[in-house]
């Protein structure tokens, strides 16, 4: 990683970005610095779930998310950079509750552009997959949902994007997972090779991202989002079919699970009041929930939110999930419920 910085410092200098124009500068959060942009923003806030087992705590004050994103401004040829680093802790309505405090790198890339409309990303990359980000004060919701969970996270490799007018085309490889556990079996082989493509654009007001994820011996994972948004409203579903490999299968378990998230967000001037509610159908797969009764999930999330500024908001959460034996008490005894609360500030920059 300390080689990548090195890289990209180096590029930086015999790629200086072009002057920005006075409108850009007024914008720019370090003005001084003449095509580097600056993105990000900070949340922190009280989480409770209830039934996260013996062995985790029900209630946490986290930082949940912080970012620190720094890019050049790659419309500019011949080569552009982004570097992110920060830490995110927010839990799912599936697990529990934890602090990371792991500051690190999150994402860092080259981005050369050999002609338009192609771009080439190198390095650590976020994938296309899902709706919701990682980072969740770019997300509606404060806990990520159950559907969400399962989404692949950062992965070193590299992409190829085409840009052809209103459609989007993009193809990755991935030879390094940042998390290579996070598909891993107990007892079995890191989750490291993937590749991934990806369409998107625009089609009748609505936009859309039709994905398909590979993680190499484990399982590969099928989905589509389509989202519109007014001034008013705005409505998006995410769709994923995921699918374990023959030899990965467990042992007397369903090959696929389908799940499936519905998002709708009223606004009322400064407030918000984002609705989630999700469906997923794991059968005997214990891809989502390692339970076999779990068969099916369902969870409702309401999250009423202030926004402070254009910036900063103030958001409460208040989410419902059953799954029948998903979870356990204190004291290790099964549970088909839960109830998850939150309460959230943050500032996007």
């Amino acid at each position: 990683m300390k080689q990548l910085f090195c890289l990209l410092a180096i590029v930086a200098l015999l790629f200086p970005a072009e002057a920005a124009s006075a409108e850009e500068e007024d914008g720019n959060l370090l003005p001084f610095l003449r095509g580097i942009n600056v993105a990000g923003g900070i949340s922190a806030g009280e989480f409770h779930l209830a039934h996260s087992g013996p062995a985790a705590s029900d209630n946490r004050l986290l930082l949940s998310n912080l970012l620190l994103e720094i890019s050049n401004d790659q419309k500019q040829p011949p080569i552009g950079f982004t570097v992110a680093a920060g830490e995110t802790s927010t839990p799912s309505l599936l697990g529990a509750p934890e602090s990371t405090n792991d500051l690190d790198v999150e994402y860092a890339y080259l981005s050369l552009r050999p002609r338009s409309g192609t771009t080439v990303e190198a390095g650590l990359l976020q994938p296309y997959s899902g709706y919701e980000a990682s980072y969740t004060f770019y997300n509606h919701n404060t806990i990520l949902g159950a559907v969400a969970s399962q989404q692949p996270y950062n992965a070193y490799g590299a992409r190829v994007r085409q840009d052809l007018g209103p459609v989007s085309l993009s193809a990755a490889y991935f030879n390094e997972r940042l998390d290579d556990t996070e598909y891993a079996p107990d007892g079995g082989p890191a989750a490291d090779r993937s590749w991934e493509v990806a369409l998107g654009g625009t089609l009748a007001s609505w936009d859309y991202n039709l994905y398909h994820y590979h993680i190499a011996g484990q399982r590969s994972l099928t989905g589509a989002v389509i989202a519109r948004q007014s001034d008013k409203l705005l409505l998006a579903i995410d769709l994923d079919y995921w699918r374990w490999a023959q030899d990965a299968t467990p042992v007397g378990a369903r090959r696929y699970a389908v799940g499936g998230a519905v998002y709708l967000v009223p606004r009322c001037g400064d407030f918000f009041f984002p609705l989630r509610v999700e469906y997923v159908d794991q059968g005997t797969s214990r891809i989502y929930l390692d339970a076999a009764a779990a068969k099916a999930i369902t969870t409702v999330t309401f999250t009423p939110t202030y926004k402070l500024t254009e910036q900063a908001y103030l958001r409460a959460e208040a989410a419902y999930v059953h799954a029948r034996d998903g979870f356990a008490d204190e004291n290790g005894n099964p549970q088909d419920s839960r109830l998850a609360l939150a309460m959230e500030v943050g500032y996007r920059f």
